[in-house]
């Protein structure tokens, strides 16, 4: 195997953790975690919702939604030096918050773009394109 085939899998494997840790930081509603995964300059664009920048904004937004269950899907990846561009499906389902039963809320895409910073992947642009009305979803997860 050649360096640039170890490099694309290192990358990978990365940006798949970069993913998950997402999911299990939205979840917790631990936002100082979940801001740090994207760059400092950030821009979280949530489709007829709002856009947040910054790591502070990102950490708000993600500390108000705590009973949601996040999932998202293998990635189709386009990875070039320490950029990469990303479309992941993704799923929210939402927690009774008793414990008893879990509901579907949402359906969508993750379209983000990422960068090499800091020692590690980060997402820098990330979108999201539901397929369901934003404001319907909204209104379950509040």
């Amino acid at each position: 195997m050649e360096n640039n085939e170890l490099q694309y899998l290192s990358d990978y494997v990365a940006i798949r953790q970069l993913n998950a840790k997402y999911n299990r930081y939205a979840d917790l509603a631990d936002g100082k975690s979940y801001a740090n995964l994207f760059t400092k300059d950030a821009e979280f664009t949530i489709g007829g919702e709002g856009i947040y920048v910054g790591r502070a904004q990102i950490a708000a937004r993600c500390n108000a939604t705590t009973t949601a269950v996040h999932v998202t899907t293998e990635p189709e990846l386009d990875i070039t030096n320490d950029t990469a561009r990303q479309r992941v499906r993704m799923l929210t389902v939402l927690q009774d918050g008793e414990g008893t039963r879990n509901e579907f809320v949402a359906s969508g895409w993750y379209i983000d773009e990422l960068k090499r910073t800091e020692g590690s992947w980060r997402y820098h642009r990330r979108r999201v394109e539901l397929d369901l009305d934003i404001n319907a979803v909204v209104a379950k997860v509040k």
